[in-house]
């Protein structure tokens, strides 16, 4: 039994220790790896001699006789944490050489693996990465970027398209690293993977008009590395941040519909508490489609890992090494910091808010850290803090959630007679959510007209209430047979009946609020009628007006998203 991958490469030895491998391979494993197989093929348990001449291999006794773990051959790399041997003790362990690109064999092409078989593939199209965060892997692996040949990813787009695949994970921790070569990709994307979903990962202050037209152009959401909203704390770590060209990046994927969603990580050194709710503020005041919240991961190996003692970080000794504490965030900080991830992911990601969060905190003068704090207090004094930690929960109980604590809010605030617009503007979300994303068909009540309440006017809901007479309407939201979503009014519920109208003519008005933004995507798209939200409501990309409602599609496929699966931050 052998194990290899980032953390093996990390720290082969201590993964050895554990004494359930006969080797670990450190490094890229395919001819490490293949190499050692043919080995014990040839010697089988007598071939200790031969395996500990293997490059990037770290072999236990039960092969090396009555020797410790030995290295195979070759420099060392690293030091504490990351293979190399302390004075006088066993030799450290190499890397495997760097794979050559060209000359790497396809697991989907040779057949190592049906892409048939699967709904979701991972697709990887880079090795490497340009940055060294000091909280990754990559911030230690081999520097600069190794494109796999494009004839091969080509051919594996083909095979993809031809085998039914839904959704594509693609690997490369920064996929626009180089613009050009993206841009090449996603033509060949746009021209033969349709009917698939693309996800990726970038970097937002890489993107310029071009890429984003082409992402735009495919089906597709982003995921984006924030991290921090503070660009001392950034810098610690190996980052930059320009605040205003952030928006504006982020503001060009607006304009063209195109799904993002955020990363924030908390207990980075030097952010405490108080840093995080300025993150908080300033990642959902740019209307992610989600937002995805998580204390940082002490990965082995890895910068953070190698100066915790000096930062004053403590984290888990075992996998998945959470935070345990740090100078600017102690225990009890830290405890409050976990309360407000999980609220935030709850209300404004589960709850799929996006298109209508900042339109319901508007009356309430509040910012959305406050706001987020306000529901995680709520929610322990009504016996709902299980909802807020990772409990599984239907659609329509969030809402629920979301409308018993807004009411609540309003009415605190002095502003009951707004809650009925803002209902209006939650259920309908919702529903069009739901007929998106699951396909369910609901009717929805509503207390103002909805080609009001739905609308820019509603944006400012205390001026809507007082001008807006409210009329009782009934519609009915389901999923529209080629896709997106159909709303009709029915009658008998004080509106005249209505032909079904199809998602494009259905959209409700510009977010922040009214109206289905992304949230109804995989994270989605921008929305409705004036751009709010990004979403694919529609059956394509086509329509760059709008953002699905609330979230519709989670966020699969690939590594799911947070430190437990030990993915890197972007």
């Amino acid at each position: 039994l052998f194990a290899g991958g980032p953390e093996a490469t990390a720290e082969p030895r201590g993964l050895l220790a554990e004494g359930l491998f006969d080797f670990v391979v450190a490094g890229e494993g395919e001819s490490a790896a293949v190499e050692a197989v043919s080995a014990l093929l040839e010697s089988g348990r007598g071939a200790g001699d031969r395996l500990a001449s293997i490059r990037g291999l770290a072999v236990s006794s039960a092969f090396s006789g009555s020797r410790t773990a030995q290295a195979g051959a070759g420099a060392s790399f690293g030091a504490a944490n990351s293979g190399a041997a302390a004075p006088g003790g066993p030799s450290p362990v190499a890397r495997a050489p760097v794979e050559n690109p060209d000359k790497l064999v396809s697991p989907w092409l040779s057949g190592v693996i049906d892409p048939a078989r699967y709904d979701e593939a991972l697709w990887e199209l880079t090795r490497g990465c340009p940055y060294r965060c000091a909280y990754c892997y990559e911030s230690k692996g081999t520097p600069g970027l190794r494109p796999l040949p494009l004839g091969r990813i080509e051919a594996e787009l083909e095979l993809f398209a031809r085998s039914g695949v839904n959704q594509v994970f693609v690997l490369d921790p920064t996929f626009d690293a180089d613009r050009a070569r993206a841009a090449r990709i996603l033509d060949l994307i746009r021209e033969k993977g349709r009917g698939i979903r693309w996800k990726f990962e970038v970097r937002a202050e890489l993107l310029d008009r071009s890429l984003v037209r082409r992402f735009a152009a495919v089906d597709c959401a982003l995921q984006i590395g924030l991290q921090s909203a503070d660009p001392a704390v950034l810098a610690s770590i190996g980052r930059s941040l320009d605040r205003e060209a952030f928006r504006r990046k982020l503001g060009l994927l607006d304009e063209a519909g195109v799904t993002f969603g955020l990363d924030l990580i908390f207990g980075l050194p030097g952010e405490s508490y108080a840093g995080l709710r300025r993150s908080l503020d300033f990642a959902l005041a740019l209307q992610p489609n989600h937002l995805d919240l998580f204390p940082l991961a002490l990965l082995p190996g890895t910068e953070l890992a190698d100066r915790a003692a000096e930062l004053g970080i403590e984290a888990d000794p075992e996998p998945p090494y959470l935070l345990r504490s740090t100078r600017e965030l102690p225990p009890a900080d830290l405890a409050r910091a976990t309360e407000l991830a999980a609220a935030c992911d709850l209300f404004y990601s589960r709850g799929r808010a996006m298109s209508w969060f900042l339109q319901a905190l508007r009356p309430l003068k509040l910012r959305p850290s406050v706001f987020v704090e306000r529901f995680a207090r709520w929610l322990a004094v009504s016996g709902q803090g299980g909802a807020a930690r990772g409990e599984e929960l239907p659609r329509r109980r969030i809402e629920a959630l979301q409308l018993g604590f807004l009411e609540e809010s309003y009415r605190s605030a002095g502003l009951a007679e707004l809650f009925a617009a803002l209902r209006d503007i939650v259920l309908f979300n919702g529903a069009w959510g739901r007929a998106l994303a699951e396909g369910e068909s609901e009717d929805v009540v509503l207390s103002y007209d909805p080609d009001e309440v739905l609308g820019p006017a509603a944006l400012d809901l205390g001026a809507f209430v007082r001008s807006a007479k409210p009329r009782r309407s009934r519609l009915r939201v389901a999923p529209a047979p080629q896709g997106g979503v159909m709303v009709a009014r029915i009658s008998g519920a004080g509106a005249p009946a209505g032909r079904p109208r199809d998602d494009a003519r259905a959209r409700p008005g510009r977010s922040p609020g009214s109206g289905p933004g992304r949230a109804a995507e995989d994270r989605s798209r921008r929305g409705p009628e004036g751009g709010s939200g990004r979403g694919r409501a529609e059956s394509g990309p086509k329509d760059r007006s709008r953002r699905d409602p609330g979230g519709t599609r989670d966020r699969g496929p690939g590594p799911e998203r947070g430190p437990e699966s030990g993915r890197r931050p972007r």
